[in-house]
């Protein structure tokens, strides 16, 4: 047994290391296909966009239609207000509302 804290066993096929491992920016720490990374923590992947789970993942197939959902909540372009009295610019304004609230981006009253 060795007295230090980091150290590689005989013949090479184990290197344990208690102290720290550092890996500088222009280093590279590659894994191959196929091998087992153990002792890390993993979360459940729950494929279903209503979950509560505060514990859980999403699944990229999730997280897929979760974005393009998203992506499809664009308000319609709502030109810049050239309004000189109050009267105008609240017309301006309640257009702009409209476009949000069509768009799915804000409550309908």
């Amino acid at each position: 047994m060795s007295n230090v804290k980091n150290y590689t066993e005989q013949g090479g096929e184990k290197t344990v290391i208690s102290g720290s491992l550092e890996i500088a920016a222009s280093g590279k720490l590659t894994i191959a296909e196929g091998a087992t990374i153990e002792g890390i923590l993993s979360v459940p992947v729950v494929d279903a966009l209503d979950s509560t789970s505060a514990t859980s993942a999403l699944s990229a197939k999730q997280g897929k239609v979760l974005n393009d959902a998203i992506a499809a909540k664009t308000a319609a372009n709502q030109a810049d207000s050239i309004a000189t009295e109050v009267a105008e610019l609240v017309t301006d304004f309640n257009a702009l509302l409209a476009k949000l609230k069509a768009a799915g981006l804000m409550a309908a009253e």
